[in-house]
């Protein structure tokens, strides 16, 4: 392809939201113009909606986990047996 950018790299970062701010302005700045860098954007932004909305679950579900841990109150015979009232 005679029109690669080599911007286009950046792309996947940029949607993802993993850029520095002045990263991110210099992207925006040249995706403007560069059409190789529009396509990118169109063919990625699914795959990177899907992604913010995976984080966005795995946030809320890590503030819903059980803080508690498991106590042990005794061994026997190398079994294991645990105090209830934990999650």
């Amino acid at each position: 392809m005679t029109d690669d950018c080599p911007h286009a790299v950046s792309v996947g970062s940029y949607l993802l939201e993993l850029l520095t701010d002045e990263e991110t302005d210099e992207f925006r700045q040249h995706s403007q113009d560069c059409r190789q860098c529009q396509r990118e954007i169109v063919a990625l932004l699914p795959g990177a909606l899907f992604l913010q909305e995976l984080r966005a679950d795995i946030a809320a579900a890590n503030q819903r986990l059980c803080t508690h841990r498991p106590v042990p109150s005794m061994v026997t015979a190398r079994e294991l047996h645990w105090t209830s009232g934990w999650c």
